[in-house]
């Protein structure tokens, strides 16, 4: 009797990954993940800070119907029928401050996974006395240092 010698894998029949080529194709995913995944963390807080700047712009044009109808500027969120104290979109805390007759100070804190946007967590629209608007961000009194405002 005559052994024969078959090979394990014949030639015309492999197909697949070897598993040097899998572990390869792994720690590429890995590196490209590692460097896409922050900046589309960047990107999405960016687009977030949009919820707060349109829940501050809709406050302040209520702000303006509201004095139309009034000797001061409205004084709560409530008053202004805000429908609680959070931005549209739940990324931000509102808050209304020193309102009076001649201006007011409306807050947008954020909240949740928004508050890990350590340069704009913080954004404020204020309106002086002779209808000035400004817009700040953080602890600046009186600009916008971070560029968190795109208007």
């Amino acid at each position: 009797m005559k052994a024969v010698n078959n090979p394990p894998f014949p030639c015309c029949n492999t197909a697949g990954f070897t598993l040097i080529e899998s572990l390869v194709s792994i720690a590429l995913i890995g590196i490209l993940m590692g460097i896409a995944l922050p900046q589309l963390e960047l990107q999405w807080q960016t687009s977030r800070r949009q919820d707060a700047q349109n829940s501050l712009l809709q406050l302040h044009l209520r702000q303006l119907q509201w004095r139309g109808l009034n000797p001061e500027y409205a004084s709560s969120l409530t008053e202004l029928n805000w429908p609680s104290s959070h931005s549209l979109s739940q990324h931000y805390l509102l808050d209304l401050q020193s309102s009076h007759s001649q201006g007011y100070v409306l807050h947008a804190t954020a909240v949740g996974t928004q508050s890990r946007d350590t340069a704009c967590s913080s954004l404020s629209l204020h309106v002086s006395a002779n209808a000035q608007l400004l817009r700040t961000s953080n602890a600046s009194v009186l600009s916008d240092i971070g560029g968190c405002w795109k208007w």
